[in-house]
């Protein structure tokens, strides 16, 4: 069963990608959530913290801690390539938690914003971590943050346009992240 803080998140979410955060009211997510609007208030000093809390907690990073920190005791090449697949399935999974921190109104959001990018960032150090044990070789740290940036971003956009693709065939994502891994972790090497 869910609990009735875990319903005010995923109903807030909803609500918010839809009308938007300014738009959707507390008591709109009370009534949607079946509680009390006072109990949102009790979980959350107010809507602002309630967006950050989702924003924290929904984020790659936030929901897939415990997964990242078992990483670190697998092998460096499979801990990537888990990373990867972690990271691709959590970007098919949360599709309307894209929508939302990317949407116009969130962007302008300076708080909201703030964090977004703090997350963003904390994904970079995770996959810059993953690509320096998987490495054969020592790299300049300019390269090793390009490197993060092309296997973060191009796994993005690889689960963005499969789920665009008309035919709808299953996405092989497992495939495709060992060879965007292997290519990255060959292009490392040559790089110096």
């Amino acid at each position: 069963m869910i609990s009735k803080k875990d319903k005010i998140l995923e109903v807030s979410l909803e609500l918010f990608t839809k009308k938007g955060f300014t738009a959707t009211t507390t008591k709109e997510i009370a009534l949607k959530s079946g509680v009390a609007e006072g109990l949102i208030f009790y979980y959350f000093k107010d809507k602002n913290e309630l967006l950050n809390y989702l924003i924290r907690e929904f984020s790659f990073i936030g929901s897939l801690q415990n997964e990242i920190k078992e990483l670190s005791k697998v092998e460096p090449y499979p801990a990537l390539i888990k990373f990867g697949q972690l990271y691709a399935n959590f970007l098919s999974c949360n599709k309307s938690f894209l929508t939302f921190i990317w949407s116009p109104e969130i962007v302008k959001n300076t708080n909201a914003s703030k964090d977004i990018v703090e997350f963003i960032n904390t994904m970079g150090e995770q996959a810059r971590s993953f690509l320096v044990r998987a490495s054969s070789c020592t790299v300049e740290k300019r390269t090793i943050e390009t490197a993060a940036s092309i296997f973060l971003s191009t796994i993005l956009t690889h689960v963005l346009v499969e789920e665009r693709k008309i035919d709808k065939m299953p996405i092989e994502n497992n495939h495709y992240i060992e060879e965007i891994a292997m290519f990255i972790l060959k292009g490392m090497q040559n790089s110096h």
